[in-house]
């Protein structure tokens, strides 16, 4: 590798890991194990000793990578406690642009507080609506190291950096042919993985010349919700339960429309996990609920009703008569990856190398979801601005016997639309990142690096089969003419516009589906170009303590953004989520420095680092951070660091338009009944259930909603998903923090081996780039005096005749501040008993989380939400590893435990709402075994997830929770998973 990437990176690994392991060098060996350890560590451009750095620092090695037995980066770096999956393949399911993106987040701060560094170089982000490093284009077998960093780094790496870094040290010395092959296969859902990896590096020239060439192949088939994960095929949501409505019957369990005998409900009015289903049918249901059809079969309120004991002044009853639509919609997308690599390095002379480096990355993956559903009154246009679907005239030809019976005027309709098959997202992403630098030494004991990187990354999108809105309502506009039906529009017909019958399943012919069917496709790409220099060295001598060393130099870095949307969703004329066109761009220079003081020789030292940087969007920033280490013994090192860092706005959240997103909403009108009865407060909230029912009723939908003649008596109900668009903010400025770490190494010679690593931490975010949920803006809206005069009525739109919620923009702002404190501990041992051959390891890493905030400007001032203890924020993590080593032979055992929490720390347990989910804990086996010298062969094998532990079904009506059951953070859709592979070194 170059002097660029030793001097800025980071090199042997193993020094680093040695001061997590091993007892820090006695006063005699001082000296000559500072001059081993004299490296780069992450958090540092100047060469120190890793055990003189003040901030702390979680490093996996090869050999953890390997034993944790998965090929997925993001995977491994998410078991160490403390990070968390940002984006991950199963929870972007529903994700325009994100779909199958692998991001990681620090310190449950955000991915975008969170910077993903690839040999301690920034790497362009592989996601058009944030500054994201999907890690899923970085092959395991690239990777030497990976290296954690906790606590503000904005002096160091800029912005970004506010909750800390993951660095990807890639291989850079290797020499050989290395080979590597793996499948693996889940028992249940048969899930496959199969990876192919090659490496081969050489020197030559007298050495000169080091040249590294690398190839990847990666494929994952899809997990689809099926029998095989009864959790996620399971058609429930957490809800109170049904009591039967048949006059006398309230407390029957076996009455109709009964659920207060299902699983654990009862009749307490307790919520629980009880039936539910989708009201939008295959075969479609008319004239509000008077009649359907359920697998071809028809129901109706008159002389079809169902012979289950309902009235019929029910009709058709969604509980009871919905449909499931999850079976078949993927809970873990298809991927297959191709990535390349290669590197050289050319020394020029005894003091100066040129290097070059390119990686070249293509994935392909496949989402898919259930088939396109809508309504009569589904909006066109923004706002609804062409107005709805609509209702079919009262003559349309086909509307069947079951169906007229209990027809009065033209017809409504829900319909799935099951006929143009399940909706696919097909992403394909290519990513290109270079590197050219030269670097050298002067003076003796200073090197300098001048170079730069250029990154660009690449998607195109198909969207398949989406509705047509304004097809549907042309083909439900038909007229019959010479027996003959047609589209009545005459310029529809021109276009090509083909009747649609959708009564009934299977009604909707070819010829229909393909008139209606639409395709959607997205474009974006990024593009991210860096140059800059430094150099590092000692400035003096101190006589009492040695060297001050420093470090200075300068970057320029430009970042570039185009999106192109769908054209025609554009406007709203389909059921694609809306996308808009961006072309954006922003650049920034920066000058930094550092200096590392020695106060007393091998025991006290200071430790300081500033950045100026100066953007084309918030103008400048300053950051710095204090720190040092203080070792009064060699068994024991204390260390400290202040650090004041920035995050400048992303281009996302700094120039987009709104773009389509959808949300879950329990609307705060809901219940309500024309005398004002009815509302039920969101928990936690202080609004008073008049005050939100008399702001409710001002609203002129509501009132079109009771005055039409078929709501009569009955309450206005929603509570189920609107369009949430997140916009961007060009008045944003950057936000600010303060971190605070102080921690204790613990190495006692009396025990080798051994050491203990306790860190605490806390981070406040002020000036906090984000937005107020669509939930908890419509909650605020509604429950102020004020109504409807605040900001947060300013975002949501209502429809004028239902009533329902249309849009509730979710606009980036500077909100107050977020706040996460904690403690991580690490605790490794090593021990050659004697009496046993062989070694054993132990390794614990634990993190402890004390406060997760985030307080934003309320109607009456700031208002915090807490957030620690929560389902997906749990109090407390861990990893806990044991390993066995002997000769060739090398086996472990990993233990990761996540806690559970409750829905929502508002509601206690004595509240009928009240919903926890149980702690989840995972094992893993690693079996290896190497032998031979030339080659060298290593057999491996392992389970992933021992006990098949797919964790709790965590269903749609809880706020943590969604409508694929088994998807969360506490859950491994995979399972139990089988694999076996081979490693052969020449």
């Amino acid at each position: 590798m170059t002097a660029l990437a030793t001097a800025i990176v980071a090199t042997p690994t193993y020094a680093q890991v040695q001061d997590q392991t091993s007892p820090p060098p006695t006063p005699d060996v001082a000296s000559s194990a500072q001059d081993e350890q004299t490296i780069v560590v992450t958090g540092s451009r100047i060469r120190r000793s890793n055990a003189n750095s003040a901030i702390p620092v979680q490093i996996l090695v090869k050999e953890d990578i390997q034993s944790t037995g998965s090929v997925d980066v993001a995977e491994i770096v998410t078991e160490i406690p403390g990070v968390d999956y940002s984006l991950s393949p199963e929870n972007t399911a529903l994700s325009t642009q994100n779909a199958g993106l692998s991001t990681v987040n620090l310190r449950r701060l955000g991915g975008n507080r969170t910077l993903t560094l690839i040999d301690g170089r920034r790497a362009v982000s592989n996601s058009g609506n944030g500054e994201r490093v999907s890690l899923s284009t970085i092959p395991t077998g690239f990777i030497k190291a990976v290296e954690v960093t906790t606590g503000g780094a904005s002096a160091i790496y800029g912005s970004d950096a506010i909750a800390g870094v993951v660095n990807l040290l890639l291989e850079d010395d290797f020499e050989g042919l290395d080979l590597y092959a793996r499948y693996g296969e889940a028992e249940a859902s048969g899930e496959e993985e199969t990876r192919f990896t090659s490496r081969y590096g050489k020197r030559f020239a007298d050495d000169r010349i080091y040249m590294l060439f690398g190839f990847d192949y990666w494929r994952e088939t899809a997990i689809f919700a099926d029998a095989t994960r009864p959790g996620s095929i399971a058609n429930v949501e957490f809800n109170r339960p049904n009591r039967s409505r048949l006059p006398g019957q309230e407390d029957n369990p076996d009455a109709f429309g009964s659920e207060i005998a299902f699983g654990d409900c009862d009749n307490s009015g307790k919520f629980c996990i009880n039936p539910s289903g989708s009201s939008y049918l295959p075969g479609g249901v008319f004239e509000g609920d008077d009649a359907w059809n359920v697998g071809g079969v028809w129901f109706n309120d008159q002389s079809l009703l169902p012979q289950d004991g309902r009235l019929a002044a029910y009709g058709f009853e969604t509980d009871s008569d919905g449909f499931n639509f999850r079976p078949g919609t993927s809970i873990s997308p298809s991927f297959e990856s191709f990535t390349g690599g290669w590197l050289a390095n050319f020394d020029m002379t005894p003091t100066t190398s040129l290097s070059a480096e390119l990686y070249y990355s293509h994935i392909d993956t496949t989402t898919t979801n259930s088939a396109s559903a809508a309504f009569f009154g589904t909006d066109i246009g923004v706002n609804n601005a062409l107005g709805d679907i609509g209702t079919m005239a009262a003559d349309n030809p086909f509307i069947p016997p079951e169906v007229e019976e209990t027809r009065i005027g033209r017809v409504s309709w829900y319909r799935r639309f099951s006929e143009l098959g399940n909706r696919k997202t097909v992403n394909k992403r290519q990513t290109i990142r270079g590197a050219l630098s030269l670097d050298g030494q002067i003076w003796d004991d200073w090197e300098w690096t001048l170079g730069g990187t250029f990154g660009r990354f690449d998607q195109k999108q198909r969207l398949l089969n989406y509705l047509n809105y304004l097809n549907i309502r042309n083909a439900l506009n038909v007229e019959t003419v010479n027996g003959s039906v047609q589209c009545a529009d005459a310029d529809a017909r021109a276009d090509g516009c083909v009747p649609l019958n959708i009564f009934g399943e299977g009604s909707i012919t070819p010829q229909m589906a393909d008139y209606i069917r639409y395709t959607g496709r997205l474009r974006q790409n990024r593009e991210q170009l860096t140059f800059g220099g430094s150099m590092n060295g000692e400035l003096f001598d101190l006589s009492w303590s040695g060297p001050v060393r420093a470090a200075f130099g300068f970057e320029w870095r430009e970042e570039s953004q185009e999106t192109y949307g769908d054209p025609d969703n554009g406007i709203e004329l389909t059921s694609l989520t809306p996308i808009p066109d961006i072309r954006a761009q922003f650049s920034v220079w920066e000058a930094f420095g550092e200096l590392d003081i020695p106060l007393i020789t091998d025991q006290l030292s200071v430790q300081l680092a500033a950045r100026y940087a100066d953007y084309t969007t918030v103008g400048s920033v300053f950051s710095y951070n204090i720190g040092g280490t203080w070792q009064p013994i060699p068994d024991i090192r204390f260390r400290a660091q202040y650090s004041r860092s920035q995050r400048a706005p992303t281009l996302t959240e700094f120039f987009s338009p709104a773009r389509g997103d959808f949300d879950s909403l329990r609307d705060p009108c809901d219940g309500l009944l024309p005398d004002g009865s009815g509302i039920t407060p969101a928990p936690g909230s202080t609004a008073s259930a008049d005050v939100i029912a008399a702001n409710c009723l001002a609203e002129p939908g509501i009132q079109a909603y009771f005055a039409d003649v078929d709501n009569a008596g009955e309450p206005f109900e929603y509570d189920g998903s609107v369009s949430g668009p997140n916009a961007g903010n060009n008045l944003l400025q950057e936000e600010t923090a303060d971190t605070y770490t102080a921690g204790v190494v613990l190495a006692p010679r009396f025990l080798p081996g051994f050491s203990l690593i306790v860190d605490y931490y806390n981070i406040t975010v002020n000036d906090a780039i984000g937005s107020v949920s669509t939930q908890l803006t419509a909650d605020l809206c509604y429950g102020d005096t004020n109504f409807p005069n605040n900001r947060f009525c300013d975002v949501i739109t209502r429809d004028g005749t239902t009533g329902n919620v249309i849009q509730v923009i979710n606009r980036q702002e500077n909100l107050n501040s977020l706040k996460a404190e904690g403690v991580d501990a690490t605790l490794a041992y090593r021990i050659e008993p004697g009496f046993i051959p062989g070694a054993f390891r132990a390794n614990v890493r634990y993190t402890h989380y004390l406060t997760d905030d985030f307080t934003f400007l309320g109607i009456g001032g700031p208002e915090t939400v807490s957030s620690n203890g929560e389902i997906g924020e749990p109090e407390d993590e861990f990893r806990a590893q044991l390993s066995y080593d002997l000769d060739g032979f090398s086996a472990s055992w990993t233990t990761i435990y996540r806690g559970g929490g409750v829905d929502d720390l508002d509601v206690p347990p004595t509240d009928p709402e009240f919903f926890r989910a149980p702690d989840e804990i995972i094992h893993n086996l690693y079996l290896r075994y190497r032998f031979g010298e030339e080659p060298r062969v290593s057999v491996f094998g392992g389970v992933r997830n021992v006990f098949d532990d797919i964790g709790p079904i965590i269903p749609n009506g809880v706020d943590n929770g969604g409508t694929r059951n088994i998807t969360g953070t506490l859950n491994d859709v995979e399972g139990r998973e089988f694999y076996a592979g081979v490693q052969v070194r020449f």
